[in-house]
């Protein structure tokens, strides 16, 4: 007769510890929801990334790029703005790593000049884009667009010194171009903030 009687006690202690379990999960459930109501923002819906986008230079790539960081999901039009920055940023870091390589490596003596001037083009890109970061910051949405255009310059201009002979074996104005269009995505970012 003891053993039911222990049998129905950890029934009803495991079902006090199920329905304990579950209030837990949607207290913490509501209190998530409250928090992120109380912020103003539930993140970007994804209508709005696809507009931001349409206005980029490459709208595919765009997505592909904002959607590939986490952060994303839960981010507003300001933390889109600096997610866009980071990831130009780390694009024209790799560049300008890659291109400094090339220094060393090349061969031809007007090569080597246009890779010397792409690492100082790139550099002076990272520079502009670590100004981004501070108009973010700083809720300075028109320094934002002035500095996403000065930080285009490093990558056209690199890209240009490529434009006639010698041929460029590392294909380095693809990497220039890939990067113009990551920071185009800041600006499309930087006019729906000005707005």
């Amino acid at each position: 007769m003891h053993i039911p009687f222990q049998r129905n006690s950890n029934r009803k202690r495991k079902t006090k510890m199920g329905s304990s379990s579950i209030q837990l999960s949607s207290m913490l459930m509501v209190h998530l929801l409250v928090l992120l109501n109380v912020n103003g923002s539930l993140g970007i819906a994804s209508t709005e990334l696809q507009e931001i986008c349409s206005t980029t230079q490459d709208p595919g790539l765009c997505v592909l790029a904002l959607n590939s960081d986490p952060r994303t999901a839960a981010a507003d039009l300001k933390d889109l703005a600096q997610i866009s920055i980071d990831l130009s940023k780390a694009n024209a870091t790799d560049t300008a790593t890659f291109v400094a390589s090339l220094v060393g490596q090349a061969t031809d003596p007007e090569l080597k000049l246009r890779y010397q001037s792409c690492a100082t083009d790139f550099n002076s890109c990272i520079g502009s884009l670590d100004n981004c970061t501070k108009a973010v910051s700083s809720g300075d949405f028109s320094g934002l667009q002035s500095q996403s255009s000065a930080s285009l310059d490093g990558p056209v201009s690199c890209r240009d010194s490529f434009q006639g002979p010698p041929d460029d074996p590392a294909h380095v104005s693809d990497k220039c171009q890939i990067t113009e269009r990551l920071i185009s995505i800041i600006s499309a970012i930087a006019k729906r903030l000005i707005r």
